[in-house]
């Protein structure tokens, strides 16, 4: 037990030595070149100014320097090892490593590895390895490797991973990797990829890869990929991808989402279950596409062979757009009312003349049914209607449809006939307990041009 405590003892006071020496180091020492200091060939130390030199280890520069524990120097150009730590009070050329940690006041050109970390006062190139971390005060260049996190002050250019994140103060170019996230501050070119997040202060080129989300302040040129959402709040010229949502300023190029792409000014194409923008100058494909100044938006009243009266609402932009509706069939004896949606493309020949092919499915409901997962009942068309707009907003239209029902039931065993829609059918197949019939016929209707 007496063995324990001195050891322990023994390993605390190391420990404040060396923290004292280190805060000595960081307090009295100003920048200057190490260059201007003599170069000796070896030096050993126990401790910091405990060896061969004395407190004189300082003043000289290495070609080779060993510490039994942990020592200081006034630079290395050559190797440099410890057991513990190496304290450096000037540049570093060459190889370095530590069982702990590599603390430098100068510049690194070369490798420094160490099994918690390095931490650098002035600039460095090469390669740096730490179970731990990596921080660099200055610029950066080449390879850098962390078990948890890299920190970068400056600039930073080449490669970089660490097992948490990276963290970049300057402007950066290169491969980047972390299994949380990559931080820059400014601007970003190349490939940043995060188990989490990429986040860019400033401009990115390049590519954005994380797990849940990209978020970048400026414009942004390349592709931003995501799980979840890519988020900025400026121009991207490229391609936005993610699993739930895109937001951007202007974009030019493509959003693609699960759920919901947002952007300003559009040039190029939204793909997405909702889309939104204030302008677009291409195409929003989705299951509601919504260009608040100059989209299309229209409200209309028809009729058909198939069903008494119907109302729709239209939206989205004159190439694709969506068709939201309802239908009541009041003359039927077991269909009541109809719920439907669809997509059309509206094609114009003059500015009163158009012409719109549309795809769209009702649901055909019983009264006072919703919903009823043994009974199926549907009605698709295809239609081409012919518009010609008067001086006004209203619209007068017409055109034909090809009609397809298509019933199942459990129940019904072959009785159908209540449930069909159609006046007749040029072609029909019935089941025990489904039917399916097609027959053509026309619709008729107003609309009224939302502005």
């Amino acid at each position: 037990m007496k063995t324990k405590i001195y050891l322990k003892t023994m390993i605390s006071s190391l420990v404040v030595y060396l923290l004292l020496i280190t805060q000595a180091n960081s307090a009295s020492v100003q920048r200057y070149d190490s260059e201007q200091k003599p170069l000796k060939k070896f030096q050993l130390s126990i401790l910091p100014m405990i060896g061969t030199d004395g407190t004189d280890v300082v003043n000289y520069r290495y070609r080779t320097s060993l510490n039994l524990f942990a020592g200081v120097t006034g630079g290395i150009e050559g190797f440099e090892a410890a057991y513990f730590m190496n304290i450096t009070r000037g540049d570093i050329k060459g190889f370095q490593v530590a069982g702990f940690g590599n603390i430098g006041r100068g510049n690194a050109n070369g490798f420094q590895a160490a099994g918690f970390g390095n931490i650098l006062h002035g600039n460095s190139e090469g390669f740096q390895a730490a179970g731990f971390m990596n921080l660099v005060h200055g610029n950066a260049q080449g390879l850098r490797g962390a078990g948890f996190m890299n920190v970068i002050s400056g600039n930073k250019n080449g490669v970089m991973g660490a097992g948490f994140m990276n963290a970049i103060g300057g402007h950066t170019q290169g491969i980047y990797g972390a299994g949380f996230g990559n931080f820059y501050r400014r601007d970003y070119s190349g490939i940043s990829a995060a188990g989490f997040m990429n986040t860019v202060g400033g401009q990115s080129q390049g590519i954005l890869l994380a797990g849940f989300a990209n978020a970048n302040n400026q414009q942004a040129q390349g592709m931003m990929l995501a799980g979840f959402g890519n988020f900025s709040s400026s121009l991207v010229q490229g391609t936005q991808l993610a699993g739930f949502m895109n937001t951007s300023g202007d974009i030019q190029g493509l959003q693609v989402s699960g759920f919901l792409n947002i952007g300003r000014k559009v040039e190029g194409i939204q793909l997405g279950f909702i889309n939104i923008s204030d302008t677009i100058s291409g195409v929003p494909i989705g299951f509601l596409s919504i260009v608040r100044k100059g989209g299309l938006r229209q409200l209309e009243l028809s009729a058909s062979d198939a069903m008494i009266a119907g109302a729709s609402f239209k939206i989205g932009v004159p190439v694709f757009y969506n068709i939201f509706s309802i239908g009541h069939l009041p003359l039927h004896k077991e269909i009541d009312w109809a719920t439907g949606y669809g997509i059309g493309s509206n094609i114009a020949f003059s500015d009163q003349h158009r012409l719109q092919v549309e795809l769209h499915n009702y649901r055909l409901h019983q009264p006072d049914s919703w919903w009823d997962e043994d009974h199926e009942n549907n009605l698709n068309e295809l239609r081409v209607l012919f518009s010609k707009r008067n001086d006004s907003n209203l619209e007068w239209f017409a055109g034909p449809v090809l009609y397809h029902q298509y019933l199942r039931d459990r129940t019904l065993e072959g009785e159908f006939d209540d449930y069909s829609v159609a006046p007749y059918s040029f072609f029909e197949r019935t089941r025990s307990n489904s039917m399916s019939q097609w027959w053509a016929g026309a619709r008729v209707g107003v609309r009224w041009v939302i502005r």
